[in-house]
């Protein structure tokens, strides 16, 4: 237990980014629209007004909480430039990578791009895949996935030489990931978490070569 705590710890930014960028998606890769707040009862709102009032007492402990909103803000600044990059640059339909025992793999790339709103469906329907991913969905599983759906990641001795596909690359993982948290077979944590961990591992050490997440990620004003 302990050690899956320290090795989630290296990846916590590349979650929040995850977590910030799935917000951004329907899970067939359309913008969302603004959550539906449920009404609050009378006895609901005097409980968040005492909640209120006396945290108002810990607002001069409170005054760091600038640099949090810097952060938060450099969160949804990479999260809105990914979104941008995946929706401009289409992913290439026939990039599907051969390897022999992974069909099941390739059914599951081939429905994560296809499908849109659709995907449950087609996969309560696919019985083999079903039954696959019920049983089987595990970080090696989605090292596989990526591997088919975006290509494998770029040497690290090229990466500088291929910054656009490179950045391509992240930003379509982020785009599979999202669209894997929409299943309902699995708990939307445990895709983010692979995710996440794929990212630290594939990307981390290009993205702190080039300056960090908010650097090559800085979106262009002149493309607004």
């Amino acid at each position: 237990m302990e050690a899956n705590v320290s090795l989630e710890s290296q990846f916590i930014f590349e979650h929040q980014l995850l977590k910030e960028y799935c917000g951004r998606r329907k899970p067939w890769g359309k913008p969302r629209g603004k959550p539906r707040v449920a009404p609050m009862c009378a006895a609901t709102q005097q409980g968040v007004m005492r909640k209120l009032k006396s945290s108002n007492e810990r607002c001069l402990l409170e005054t760091d909480s600038s640099d949090d909103t810097r952060k938060t803000d450099d969160v949804r600044g990479v999260a809105d430039n990914l979104v941008q990059i995946v929706d401009s640059t289409p992913l290439v339909q026939d990039q599907l990578v051969a390897q022999s025992g992974v069909d099941v793999i390739q059914r599951l790339v081939e429905l994560l791009k296809e499908s849109g709103d659709e995907l449950n469906e087609k996969i309560q329907k696919d019985r083999v895949l079903l039954g696959y991913l019920q049983s089987s969905f595990s970080y090696t599983v989605f090292e596989k996935l990526a591997s088919a759906f975006i290509g494998s990641p770029m040497p690290s001795q090229s990466q500088n030489q291929n910054a656009d596909e490179q950045k391509k690359q992240i930003a379509w993982t982020f785009e599979m990931t999202s669209r894997l948290t929409a299943l309902d077979l699995q708990p939307m944590n445990r895709a983010m978490g692979f995710g996440a961990q794929y990212l630290h591992q594939n990307f981390a050490q290009w993205i702190q070569q080039n300056g960090g997440w908010e650097k090559v990620f800085k979106r262009d004003e002149s493309d607004e």
